[in-house]
């Protein structure tokens, strides 16, 4: 059983900006996990069934689960002239890698899903007390575009980094560090699991990643499974081992159990 409130968390010239917290009823929560959907910055919805079985199995592992919708289609007009021109040039950096990705994965679509997501884990810090939440820290699960947002987050370009607030430990399905070159050893904890067999974002991204972190000393874990999917990410580690035998669910809570001081 959980309990759902709804709150506005910010306000923006198209509207507010709602968040779902599903909490469980029987007490404190350990923690909470901020879940970023999927979608392509082009759709997407903070009451998807879809989602329903992971936040069903974080609630049931202890954890309350905060679900915010996001700005989605944004344009030029929804950013500062300033903030446009920032995105093109940081946007033009990742086309320059030749990775594949549609460029609506990595433009200003992105940089204003930060903005959300980013003020999204800042009202979610301040209610924590009110939500009878017991860790300090805030993690993160994202999915696809809620993944690449993120990431970026937890590595924002130079020009971006003073923006935005990061989750204190970070698990991404299916989506990469798009910002390889900004991947630091003293950011957040971050596992990226991103599937041989994601047909929409090339794994090769991620094994971009990978080497920029073992070069920098960061806390950041690769893992391609030969298997994993894009579309059915969720479904997949729900139900799928690791090599280490382990479902790949049960190793995500064991993430955040260290890594937000849980155990």
């Amino acid at each position: 059983m959980s309990k759902l409130k709804t709150f506005e968390y910010a306000e923006r010239a198209s509207g507010p900006l709602m968040l779902d917290l599903h909490a469980p009823t029987d007490g404190t929560a350990r923690a909470l996990i901020l879940f970023g959907y999927g979608g392509g910055f082009t759709k997407g919805n903070r009451d998807n069934k879809v989602h329903q079985p992971l936040v069903t199995r974080l609630r049931d592992a202890g954890f309350a689960v905060a679900i915010p919708d996001y700005r989605l289609k944004t344009g030029r007009d929804d950013i500062t002239p300033d903030e446009a021109l920032q995105a093109k040039r940081v946007a033009n950096r990742i086309e320059r890698q030749g990775w594949g990705m549609a460029r609506k994965l990595f433009d200003l679509r992105l940089y204003t899903a930060c903005q959300d997501l980013s003020d999204a884990l800042g009202f979610c810090r301040s209610e924590l007390r009110d939500w009878n939440v017991a860790a300090p820290k805030v993690g993160m699960l994202g999915v696809s575009a809620g993944g690449l947002t993120g990431n970026t987050l937890c590595y924002p370009p130079g020009v971006w980094k003073s923006k935005f607030n990061a989750p204190d430990a970070m698990v991404s399905l299916a989506a990469p560090v798009v910002h390889d070159w900004r991947i630091r050893a003293d950011g957040p904890p971050l596992w990226v699991i991103h599937g041989k067999r994601d047909r929409i974002i090339p794994s090769v991204v991620s094994e971009a990643a990978a080497r920029a972190a073992a070069k920098q000393g960061a806390n950041v874990q690769v893992t391609i499974p030969t298997d994993a999917p894009h579309i059915g990410i969720g479904k997949y580690i729900l139900g799928t081992k690791s090599d280490t035998g382990t479902v790949y669910f049960d190793e995500i809570i064991a993430f955040f159990d260290r890594h937000l001081d849980l155990q």
